[in-house]
């Protein structure tokens, strides 16, 4: 009960353990906090009130503990902290200096002797005194005297690393910009330390607020008032939270699900960070000891070159440089930034950083990147240079393995050393800075028109990327042309082949093809002729048209997922080599600039279902090269140096074409792959949104350090497209929801995910998921994952088994015996041996056949079934498996029907019961389980 005529939500004291229901209601509650005012005369006094999600007040969070050492007790779900915003000096970019940086005095437990304040970094108030007025509203005063904090840390004797300019100038300056924060977080009042005594009752474990808020008001002291733009907002949440969903995680959640968890989950807010992770974490700390000869460091790495290793820009852009960075062996409170990658290109600064007025969490100064260059940001990253000296070794170098650089006389920065910022903006000007930073994949060094692929040899990949590539969505090279795939329609004409009406544009306009004139002279001119043409104006290369449905498989008349496909490179169809199942006829354009494409090699039977066709998806460097743009000074096309002998395996006919092989370089602007569903077919159930994928790699398939499918098959939905249900590879499942799963839950499974991996300690089981792993919505359509849609639960019946294993295994990783030979495998994979590593799942014995698997004859559209000896999963335990591997979660799916790794003749007499507790509105409901 509060005030007359209203409602409010009382918080129960700390003092009795709260029942299952009192801590239920805290964990779920959603504070929000109104900051009314602050004054600051000696100890800042703070007002404000805290209401739930609904607007009822919030009373009773002045809960306090007092541990046997503390000489005070402290708030045990409210936190505050005060900083100034103190202007640039010399080309340096403003900064926060927190007042809070004196302890609480301690006692001695036994002796109750007491240890004096003392100076130290950066941290949060919560000692002083809390009023509660019963109506929501509040007000604090501060333990500490901020205007008196400079006096205070200046009368303090330190000793050691401990340097008391390291907290730099606390006068405290009214007329500044000042930020107060307000922590709202915690357990729930009873469990946990969260008793007066801060000592955990037996039986009454912590139930931490679920979602905890941090409140900031940006304000000047000598008015009063508040300021609308403090001068640093750099970066805003919501930018983070694109990849990490929740910043710091998800309070109480596992390590596995909040994979890039930290403060407990309880700092969730950048705004917050910044006011703590300062130039002032230095304190205290002495230089990171490293060995020269290896870049390596032998110490923790709080501090370098001078510099606090946890200011926030250093502190940040190390994490996410990760594995990329100069030096070895960083380890910041535990963090080790070697050890970390980031999902997309490090170069792509906007992907954080937004100053565009306008754009959706676009910030006031997010152009700092390009506008304020200094020592400290820009070493967050190019961390093997020291601006002092300017000596060092530049990332590049690094990269080689080189630690030092010899460009510049021996200088890694340019030929210069610089003790301030002052000079930074005179040779990095924004447009430097914004060039140098194109986020642009180099070609993949193993592509095979630089490196040779002949049978047995372990590189040569041609389903790489032998051009650069840069993504459509960010900042591109001076004359990149962007292009779309632009489909009208996909059908099936009266003789049942697949035709696809479409058109490609170049930014954004109609580009018709160019016409193909062949030469007829003799069969090698006419090969000649259509290596030598090319489709479009200052391009090389092509899309492919491609075609997916299914037939009915193991007793299922129309199954909800793809098992057929079928495809054509369309520069082969334009210049008249296409044959076989590629063989087809193109005409146009139309008025409106549309061409008509039809596969006259595939049928598509009667009983087909699910037919869609699709552009893009090109991606083998030596066949069907992608389209790639060939008019950029700065990505050359030069033609590959290895003869045709060494590009095309010797079981190839291609062995003496002329064509081969293509050319190297250019560049290559992702045309994101364009699809359509046939006339008079239902497509596939939506179940992942690819704008979810591209939150976080920014563009599907490259924006990495290297592109997979040479960033050709770039959307999440039509992953299921080839990743079908009876795709496998080295006794592992390729469909695309088992693969998909288990690379991002690589650090949760307890079975190393070494599909396709060179080797059991380099695979996806290092993958750290830097969202929360929980959370399916960040991947998924709403209603998709729980079957709860219409659409996804009526294709429960008629789901696919996901083939797992199928031929013979000889024990060596990667080398795959089914259906190829030592000298083939080349072609019968496409990729080089010894890559993959096997399944634990299957035996290795070069003797135990599990047959063949299903297959349909795209000439006839007639499907051979698999053997009732390859190893499947049933469909929904496929999924489950694939982040749930334990021996228990896998005998609690076989006792319910589910298969793992079992013959397809057997499974196929088994019937999955998961949804009876697994369903919408059951006891053990998919959402609910995975509910963050």
């Amino acid at each position: 009960a509060g005030p007359p005529g209203t409602f409010v939500i009382a918080i129960p004291s700390n003092s009795t353990p709260a029942s299952e229901a009192q801590a239920a209601a805290w964990a779920a509650l959603q504070p929000q906090v109104t900051i009314t005012g602050v004054t600051i005369a000696s100890p800042p006094v703070v007002d404000f009130s805290v209401k739930d999600a609904s607007g009822l007040p919030i009373l009773g969070l002045g809960n306090r503990s007092q541990s046997a050492t503390a000489t005070l007790p402290g708030l045990t779900n409210l936190a505050f902290s005060l900083a100034k915003l103190v202007p640039g000096a010399q080309g340096s970019p403003s900064k926060w200096v927190s007042y809070i940086v004196t302890t609480v005095p301690t006692k001695n437990a036994n002796t109750g002797a007491i240890t004096a304040a003392a100076p130290t970094r950066p941290s949060t108030d919560n000692t002083g005194t809390l009023v509660d007025n019963g109506d929501g509203s509040y007000r604090y005063t501060f333990y500490r005297d901020v205007p008196g904090i400079k006096a205070q840390v200046d009368a303090m004797t330190v000793s050691g690393a401990n340097n008391k300019a390291d907290l730099g100038d606390l006068t405290y300056e009214p007329t500044r910009a000042h930020r107060l924060t307000i922590q709202v977080s915690g357990n729930a009042p009873g469990t946990g330390t969260n008793t007066p005594n801060a000592v955990e009752v037996a039986g009454f474990p912590a139930v931490p607020l679920v979602k905890p808020l941090d409140a900031i008001y940006d304000f000047t002291p000598a008015t009063g008032a508040a300021v609308v733009d403090s001068g640093r907002d750099i970066v805003a949440t919501a930018k983070c939270n694109e990849c990490h969903r929740k910043l710091g995680g998800i309070p109480g959640d596992s390590a596995e699900s909040s994979g890039a968890g930290f403060h407990g989950g309880s700092r969730n807010e950048t705004r917050y960070c910044v006011v703590c992770h300062t130039e002032q974490r230095k304190y205290g700390r002495t230089e990171a000891a490293i060995n020269p000869s290896t870049l390596t460091f032998t110490s923790t790495t709080e501090k370098l070159d001078g510099r606090a290793v946890g200011n926030l820009p250093n502190h940040i852009h190390k994490t996410h440089m990760g594995k990329h960075l100069a030096k070895k062996n960083y380890n910041y409170g535990g963090v080790l930034y070697n050890e970390v990658a980031f999902p997309q290109d490090l170069r792509n600064c906007t992907k954080c950083h937004d100053g565009t007025v306008g754009a959706a969490n676009a910030t006031k100064q997010g152009d700092n990147w390009k506008n304020v260059p200094n020592r400290l940001a820009c070493g967050g990253c190019h961390d093997g240079i020291n601006f002092a000296t300017g000596m060092g070794v530049t990332l590049a170098d690094a990269a080689k393995g080189l630690t030092s650089s010899t460009s510049f006389g021996g200088f890694a920065h340019g030929g210069l050393s610089q003790l301030d910022d002052a000079l930074c903006t005179s040779c990095h000007t924004p447009f430097n800075i914004d060039v140098n930073h194109l986020a642009v994949t180099p070609p993949n060094p193993n592509n095979s028109l630089d490196v040779a692929l002949v049978q047995g040899e372990t590189s040569g990949n041609s389903n790489t990327n032998s051009a650069w590539i840069a993504s459509n969505t960010a900042r591109l090279p001076a004359g990149a042309i962007k292009i779309t795939y632009d489909v009208l329609s996909a059908s099936r004409d009266v003789n049942k082949r697949p035709v696809l009406v479409f058109r490609i544009l170049q930014n954004g306009l109609r580009q018709d093809f160019n016409a193909f004139v062949p030469d007829l002279t003799s069969p090698a001119t006419q090969i000649a002729a259509q290596a030598s043409q090319e489709m479009l104006p200052n391009f090389m290369g092509s899309p492919s048209v491609y075609f997916v449905f299914a037939v009915p498989q193991d007793g299922i008349a129309a199954p909800a997922e793809f098992n057929a496909s079928a495809s054509s490179y369309l520069r082969s169809i334009w210049n008249g080599a296409a044959s076989g199942s590629g063989a087809g006829t193109m005409s146009g354009p139309d008025v409106n600039g549309y061409y008509t494409v039809t596969l006259t090699g595939v049928v598509i039977p009667d009983n087909a279902v699910m037919l869609t066709g699709g552009l893009g998806y090109s991606y083998n460097a030596r066949t069907s090269l992608p389209l790639t743009q060939t008019n950029l000074a700065n990505y050359p096309v030069t033609a590959s140096a290895l003869p045709v002998s060494t590009v095309v395996p010797i079981s190839s006919p291609e062995l003496l074409d002329p064509r081969m092989p293509n050319k190297r370089g250019g560049l290559i602007v992702i045309a994101p792959n364009a699809q359509k569903v046939a006339t008079g077919f239902t497509g596939r159930r939506a179940i992942v949104e690819d704008a979810k994928c591209n939150k976080c790699h920014q563009e599907l398939g490259t924006f990495t350090e290297e592109a997979f499918h040479g960033g050709q098959r770039n959307d999440g939905s039509t992953c299921a497209w080839c990743h079908t249900p009876n795709r496998t590879s080295s006794g592992w499942s390729a469909d695309s929801t088992s693969y998909i799963h288990a690379i991002h839950a690589g650090a949760k499974r307890k079975t190393p995910f070494t599909w396709h991996a060179s080797s059991t300690t380099e695979s996806f089981a290092n993958v750290r998921f830097p969202g929360v792993l929980k959370e399916c919505e960040a991947c998924h359509v709403p209603g998709t994952y729980d079957f709860s849609s219409v659409a996804s639960a009526s294709a429960l019946p008629n789901r696919l088994h996901r083939t797992v294993a199928t031929g013979i295994f000889n024990g060596t990783a990667g080398t795959l015996t089914t259906g190829c030979t030592v000298t083939t495998i080349n072609d019968c994979l496409g990729t080089a041996v010894g890559v993959f590593s096997l399944s634990p799942y299957v035996v290795k014995d070069n003797a135990t056949n599990y047959g063949s698997g299903f297959s349909v004859a795209a000439a006839t559209g007639v499907p051979t079934n698999a053997a009732g000896t390859t190893l499947v999963s049933s469909p929904i335990t496929t999924v489950c498996f694939s982040c749930h591997d334990s021996a228990l979660a896998k005998a609690h799916f076989e006792i319910n029907g589910g298969s793992v790794y079992a013959l397809r003749s057997t499974t196929l007499l088994k019937t999955e019961t998961c949804m009876v507790c697994h369903d919408t509105g059951r006891i053990a409901a998919i959402k609910t389980m995975h509910a963050k």
